[in-house]
């Protein structure tokens, strides 16, 4: 995990360059910008090319001053040559050998300047107005952490992307043969919370991490991601983080992207993906337990 760095003036974004090594890249050092932005968009990309494209498309109507760092992780179907080659205003950071996700996003906001982190995937559009609304949301919320869009497929359908922190019956129902007879259950639906997001801004233990608005002096804080995830959980653990340090998780749903949610997991059981996700679930459990960090939803709703 990153180590903790000294909290920043207001007038300064955080010190990130000093918390975590920019190892295994194509070109090193990479040289982080003296000029502060408003948000550093980290987009983490593997075999992304059929993606990779629209998403940096959909930023370029942003407002916000930006940076946006794309770490390729060792992609061979030419991400990183499309990117480099059509959209130049990129920082594009090329890794060597495939490394996990949380790990190439701490080397992404290790390369920016910003007072604010976006982490986003590849195979993600942001809707008109959307980073901007983030962006606006932290300024004028100081003790909201994390910020998490409305995500939408890409035909506008709703996308469940606030959660519930996982429990062991979730955990049961969702990533085992059980989820063939339970799907739609009233603990499925308790869970991905489709019966109480109603399009109100509200309070959430956690939100998918494939967009996440992070305030830079609460990454600062919490640490970053937590490295020892190689895939999955690690959007769960920065939230329930940041609820156990003091900061509120929140649903924007005025800000809306796109996310082609893949759903590996759910559509086939033995994948090495399953194994991940079942690894960084028994990870998840031994570090932080099973009950709910104080300051969050679902421990406010136990009492």
């Amino acid at each position: 995990m990153l180590t903790r760095a000294a909290r920043t003036t207001d007038d300064a974004g955080p010190d990130l360059a000093e918390t975590s090594p920019l190892a295994g890249l194509v070109h090193e050092p990479i040289v982080r910008p003296t000029d502060l932005v408003d948000v550093g968009i980290v987009i983490v990309t593997h075999e992304s090319a059929s993606d990779i494209g629209e998403c940096l498309e959909s930023l370029r109507g942003v407002h916000a001053r930006t940076q946006v760092v794309v770490v390729d992780n060792a992609s061979s179907d030419g991400s990183a040559h499309l990117v480099r080659s059509r959209h130049p205003e990129v920082t594009l950071l090329r890794k060597r050998r495939r490394g996990g996700f949380a790990t190439n996003c701490n080397i992404g906001v290790a390369a920016t300047n910003a007072r604010h982190v976006l982490l986003l995937n590849p195979d993600t559009a942001a809707r008109p107005g959307a980073i901007d609304t983030l962006v606006a949301y932290l300024d004028a919320n100081p003790t909201v952490g994390i910020a998490a869009p409305r995500l939408t497929y890409r035909d506008g359908s709703p996308q469940p992307s606030a959660r519930r922190f996982p429990s062991v019956a979730t955990a049961l129902v969702r990533r085992t043969p059980l989820r063939s007879v339970m799907r739609g259950s009233g603990l499925e639906r308790r869970y991905l919370q489709l019966d109480n997001l109603d399009g109100h801004t509200c309070d959430i233990d956690w939100a998918l991490g494939a967009v996440l608005a992070v305030r830079g002096e609460a990454w600062t804080d919490l640490g970053g991601l937590d490295d020892g995830y190689r895939l999955y959980c690690e959007d769960a653990d920065l939230c329930w983080r940041a609820h156990m340090a003091g900061w509120a998780v929140r649903y924007v749903p005025d800000a809306v992207v796109a996310h082609d949610l893949g759903e590996h997991t759910r559509k086939h059981f033995f994948t090495i993906r399953t194994a991940w996700h079942l690894r960084s679930l028994v990870r998840f459990a031994r570090k932080n337990g099973l009950r709910p960090p104080t300051g969050s939803p679902s421990a406010e709703g136990s009492h």
